[in-house]
């Protein structure tokens, strides 16, 4: 069938998914490049199908278990809440995801996929970020499901993105790889993909 091609549609008619403004000491974020957007594609199933994507909080902050000072020492001005879980901001997450994130996402169709967890199951690509020979991968962990609300429609929810500390687990560098037209069309039509 070839590579699904994307064509991004403007969503501004629908309520979008968007951030409130961020200071992290004392310096403005702008997430606007986290905004939701949308893309149409064809995965020969008769007519072309939306896919909404989403992106989460942990695209720029991390858990406080991951921070490394204790959590009473950790400035109220640098916890984000969103009302249903609270986090560290995370300025390397930030810069990485104002860089990298969005292109990644865009150029899905072309990238190496392989899935993350079988639960989900949930999905993970990987770019490496340094240009001086060394190694440091950029995870950008999503999942893809069938949208009740809206006929027709995806929603590709970007869970999590950020440097694997420790490089790949054997699991991850082991894990079956999964073409993105295959992914989407297993989403819309109900099926699971297994690793």
């Amino acid at each position: 069938m070839g590579q699904v091609a994307l064509r991004i549609v403007d969503i501004q008619s629908e309520p979008a998914h968007r951030f409130s403004g961020v200071v992290y000491r004392g310096i403005p974020w702008d997430l606007t490049h986290l905004d939701a957007f949308a893309f149409k594609t064809d995965l020969g199933l008769g007519s072309e199908i939306s896919v909404l994507v989403l992106f989460s909080c942990h695209c720029f902050s991390h858990s406080f278990r991951r921070d490394g000072r204790e959590r009473r020492f950790i400035p109220e001005s640098e916890i984000y809440d969103d009302g249903r879980e609270r986090r560290v901001l995370s300025p390397e997450r930030y810069a990485l995801s104002r860089k990298l994130l969005r292109q990644i996402i865009i150029h899905l169709p072309s990238r190496r996929i392989t899935i993350a967890g079988e639960r989900g199951p949930n999905f993970v690509t990987l770019e490496n970020t340094n240009h001086d020979g060394t190694t440091s991968l950029y995870a950008v962990f999503f999942e893809v499901e069938k949208d009740d609300a809206r006929r027709r429609r995806l929603i590709l929810r970007v869970q999590s993105a950020y440097v694997l500390d420790e490089g790949l687990t054997k699991r991850q560098a082991g894990a079956r790889k999964v073409a993105f037209e295959t992914l989407l069309r297993a989403a819309y039509l109900g099926k699971k993909i297994r690793g």
